[in-house]
């Protein structure tokens, strides 16, 4: 037997049922009890998975026993379930195959996911495999033989599902699967129903507009044009829905009504004090004025935002592009003080503009600045200053290496120096300060043996 293949085993088992009636008779009962008696066939798998979500393991110690579900044995069973449902399913039984597929979803609802362990979780594909039981719940909703009332029942228990934790953890986007579950359970005016109350229902903000789109569509879809701009205009104050009507309106050629949609945005976020908001529909106000060519109301709002990002060289850009070149100097120079900019890790938008503008004498005194100095930005832009300063950079480059090395010890810091002293190599004469620096941690330093080997080139 162990060299017959599936294919062999098929053919003799319906050849010798053809020739045989009572083996006929026994074949098509086994079968008919297995994948298409509703009651039978529904409870033998329900009773497996039901097992198999018994299935426990200790996680605790030998002083405390902490016993979790174990989501390995739970997977691998419930792989096979679901094979043997969805073959159900294919041979016409959608009343088991629905209910196994939600039992599925009512027993992973109750368990904690607070124990799983990341490796197991990421074996065992949770996420697929609930995946694949919600498809095989959508399909077995699209069958006739289910009753109306269990669909809506299916339904409503979906919808209580979205607060669960399998949703909150990603393993399953439960409010993807409800909208697919009521499209084909139930009927417009039903679903339309349910969207209402989900609405109204709701506490958490960030799933309404999903819910108001998916109404405005029903809306569309029926026919009722009327009822579903009414339903936009009664939820245009969320951010959400009213970046879609710019977006038509921008769609659409209609400018003026997308910059009058955007700037009461604004006037929206403003009253609310939601500085993202505000900064976000800026930008959709710069892209409009784009649209228009209106250059000086351009310039305005790309100002403005570059003093909200406390510097920017998308902005800068786009500003340097904007403004007549005799008039840009005086711009910048007034739009940099105006502008609170900081040294962030080593990096600096000022100082990169005052590169790309080839500011020299500004650069100097922005790494000269105590409230900025350090190694990182002498690292990234020591380099960009002239010839004229490269004396007093090398100073203090000096003094600031000497006190990093003061502070610190460790493998890691002894890297940074020796890279602080590579950069301070590409300076003129600053290989000679290097190697005068080398020689001062030497005489200091004695006794760091690998604070000795990261600068022995020096």
């Amino acid at each position: 037997m162990s060299l017959v293949t599936l294919t062999d085993l098929k053919t003799f088992v319906n050849s010798y049922a053809c020739s045989d009636i009572c083996f006929e008779e026994a074949l098509i009962k086994f079968l008919t009890g297995n994948y298409l008696d509703k009651e039978e066939g529904t409870k033998k798998l329900t009773s497996r998975l039901e097992k198999a979500f018994k299935a426990k393991k200790n996680i605790g110690n030998r002083w405390h026993s902490y016993y979790v579900i174990d989501w390995d044995k739970v997977s691998t069973e419930a792989w096979n379930i679901l094979e043997d449902a969805r073959r159900m399913y294919d041979m016409g039984n959608a009343t088991a195959s629905l209910q196994v597929a939600y039992r599925m979803f009512e027993l992973t609802d109750k368990e904690s996911f607070d124990e799983m362990d990341p490796y197991e979780e990421e074996d065992m594909d949770l996420g697929d495999l609930l995946e694949g039981f919600g498809k095989l719940l959508v399909d077995s909703l699209s069958s006739d033989d289910i009753p109306r009332q269990v669909k809506k029942d299916v339904v409503n228990g979906l919808r209580k599902m979205t607060k669960s934790e399998m949703n909150d953890y990603g393993y399953i986007d439960i409010d993807e699967l409800l909208q697919e579950a009521s499209a084909v359970a139930l009927g417009d005016e039903a679903m339309l129903e349910m969207l209402d109350s989900m609405i109204k229902e709701t506490t958490k903000e960030y799933d309404l507009p999903s819910y108001v789109r998916r109404k405005v569509d029903l809306l569309e879809k029926m026919g009722r044009e009327s009822d579903a701009e009414a339903t936009i205009r009664q939820f245009l104050y969320l951010p959400e829905i009213r970046k879609d009507e710019v977006d038509k309106a921008i769609d659409d050629n209609d400018l003026e009504r997308a910059l009058r949609l955007a700037e009461e945005g604004r006037q929206i976020a403003v009253e609310k004090h939601v500085d993202w908001t505000e900064t976000e529909w800026m930008k959709t106000k710069l892209n409009i004025y784009s649209r228009m060519g209106n250059t000086p109301n351009q310039i305005s709002i790309a100002r403005q935002l570059f003093v909200r990002n406390k510097g920017s060289m998308d902005y800068y850009k786009q500003l340097k592009s904007l403004v007549p070149q005799e008039e840009w100097k005086e711009f910048l120079s007034k739009l940099l003080g105006d502008t609170d900019m900081r040294v962030i890790f080593g990096s600096s938008i000022e100082a990169d503009i005052y590169v790309a503008e080839g500011c020299s004498d500004s650069l100097f005194h922005l790494l000269m600045d105590k409230g900025n100095r350090g190694l990182d930005l002498f690292d990234n832009y020591a380099r960009y200053v002239n010839k004229e300063h490269v004396r007093e950079i090398l100073n203090e480059y000096v003094v600031l290496t000497k006190d990093y090395a003061g502070h610190n010890m460790g493998a890691k810091h002894y890297i940074r120096i020796r890279r602080a002293m590579e950069a301070m190599c590409k300076l003129k004469g600053g290989k000679a300060v290097a190697h005068e620096l080398a020689a001062f941690f030497r005489l200091t330093y004695p006794r760091r043996p690998s604070f000795m080997a990261e600068i022995k080139n020096f």
